[in-house]
């Protein structure tokens, strides 16, 4: 395995990081019905090759994610990994629910979390951190040592993201990158930022949640095979991570021993600066293959938010975007069915066009939301 330093601190952390969201299964259906025996051997396997970063949540698996890894660190194994876990924002609703990582703590059966993040802040979740002065918090606990690390993840834009770096000495931050999405969010700009700030920059969303490495179009895996290696999409994805200086570790949800062992495999292979400028000419062409599939111009800025029949307008047409992007119709139909009420459905709005007037790309809004809303319930 290919370790890399922690930003500033002395930590060396395993290129590729066990993100532990999406552990094997017993019932397809039911994320709190996690595998423990099958899930255990692979944390085992992946302990056994190198793999020292577990990224989990209080949310993840319905909130079993960090119950089982608790029942499993008696073993022995709390001091082979550097454990990483996230404050619930969206719990948080007064100073006191802060408490909550004492909580985690308890389920996790450790008295010090390595890595404490901030959950998915956003403009929102921001206000709620400056408010409740959750920094002294923060403080405070790493001084008791009840923390090690502080970092936040992230899910908004540019602007936002920079005034997070620059607000906290956070040592670490976790954002969502891969090839294709190289302005989404945080972006490489972004990356590029946090990286001078010292943090110790981490990535989830290396495949974008399965569509680089499944149903990838035609094109794109012509591009793929014309690059000059024998390589899947998803080793083609994970390659460019691993070249680039500023990322620290890749996160990567594996719910199957096989995806592990090829992760791993491939983990232990790919150093900074390895690509060819041939193959660093193939990723601009993927993305403009991807890019030329973008059926609304909508960035996911979020200036026509809130929209008054509380539509998630930049969600729902990102999933319309996914569904050419990524021949991915199924997926976003799925998503738009099971995660958007009937309430808050495109079919909500009014018209009343306030959205259009505050979107910076101009984009017909009222027509799109009517498009996406027919082909994800015809």
């Amino acid at each position: 395995m290919i370790f890399r330093k922690f930003g500033n601190t002395d930590l060396m952390v395993s290129q590729l990081g066990f993100g532990c969201m999406r552990f094997p299964l017993r019932d397809s259906y039911d994320p709190t019905s996690i595998d423990e025996l099958e899930a255990t051997r692979m944390i085992h396997y992946a302990i056994d090759q190198g793999v020292n970063y577990f990224d989990t949540a209080y949310s993840y698996h319905r909130e079993m994610s960090e119950p089982f890894l608790g029942r499993i660190m008696g073993s022995g194994l709390r001091n082979s990994i550097i454990l990483a876990t996230k404050m619930p924002m969206w719990k948080i609703r007064e100073p006191k629910d802060m408490m909550i990582l004492d909580d985690q703590l308890r389920r996790l059966k450790t008295d010090t979390i390595d890595v404490y993040l901030l959950h998915g802040l956003n403009r929102d979740s921001w206000k709620k951190v400056l408010e409740f002065d959750i920094f002294s918090f923060l403080d405070k606990n790493r001084s008791a040592g009840k923390i090690r690390f502080i970092g936040f993840s992230f899910h908004d834009q540019l602007p936002l993201f920079k005034e997070i770096v620059d607000a906290f000495p956070w040592q670490t931050c976790l954002i969502h990158l891969n090839y294709v999405d190289l302005d989404y969010q945080a972006g490489i700009e972004g990356l590029e930022y946090a990286y001078q700030g010292g943090l110790a920059v981490l990535i989830m969303e290396p495949l974008r949640g399965g569509k680089l490495a499944q149903n990838v179009p035609d094109e794109v895996k012509r591009i793929i095979d014309k690059a000059g290696r024998v390589q899947t999409p998803a080793q083609f994805a994970f390659r460019w991570l691993y070249n680039q200086p500023e990322i620290c570790c890749v996160l990567s949800g594996m719910g199957r021993m096989e995806d592990l062992v090829e992760n791993v495999k491939f983990a232990s292979g790919e150093h900074i600066g390895s690509l060819s400028a041939e193959e660093l000419k193939a990723y601009q062409e993927t993305r403009e293959s991807f890019r030329a599939r973008i059926k609304i111009n909508c960035t996911g800025c979020g200036y026509c938010m809130p929209c008054e029949q509380k539509i998630p307008i930049s969600f729902i047409l990102g999933l319309y975007n996914d569904a050419y992007i990524y021949n991915g119709l199924g997926d976003s139909r799925r998503t738009y069915n099971l995660y958007i009420g009937a309430e808050n459905r495109a079919d909500r709005c009014a018209e009343c066009g306030k959205c259009e007037e505050k979107c910076p790309q101009g984009v017909p809004i009222i027509e799109s939301l009517k498009r996406a809303h027919k082909i994800f319930t015809e």
